[in-house]
């Protein structure tokens, strides 16, 4: 793999770029590398844990406190749903519900449901169900992604 470094004193922002054709295991490393560095803080009722964005498969609002569910595990964020769609959205992460966001790269079966809503069989063989009035914005997030070759 080739990189380039380029310094560019007039940027207000430093940004990186990852190009890549195909999303091999060193490209894979770096993307987890730089998203590991992005981190949320967890906690149940003895302790406190860090979580990395792509270890969680989806987050919810239950009695207005926010969780997040990882493949065994539960904990409790501070942060608030809206904020956590919007700060991880580039992860993969998309509203299915008023009070649910799912990992997109979690999900491994969707399936039909009554009234036009959607099953979500996550990897860990759990099932969470997408609303229909999220429908599109889902759909939408999984076509880019794999326009994308993610």
């Amino acid at each position: 793999m080739r990189w380039i470094k380029t310094h560019e004193p007039k940027l207000s922002e430093n940004y990186l770029e990852i190009h890549y054709g195909k999303l091999n295991s060193e490209t894979r490393d770096i993307i987890n590398y730089l998203e590991s560095k992005n981190v949320l803080m967890g906690r149940n009722e003895s302790e406190s844990r860090l979580i990395k964005p792509y270890e969680i498969y989806y987050i919810e609002i239950v009695d207005r406190k926010c969780y997040a569910y990882l493949k065994e595990e539960v904990w409790r964020l501070e942060e608030g749903l809206a904020e956590l769609t919007e700060r991880y959205e580039t992860h993969g992460f998309v509203r299915i519900g008023k009070s649910m966001v799912v990992n997109i790269h979690k999900v491994k079966q969707i399936k039909a449901d009554l009234n036009m809503r959607m099953d979500l069989v996550l990897l860990n063989e759990e099932t969470i169900v997408m609303s229909r009035s999220y429908r599109n914005e889902f759909f939408k997030k999984l076509k880019n992604m794999r326009m994308e070759g993610v």
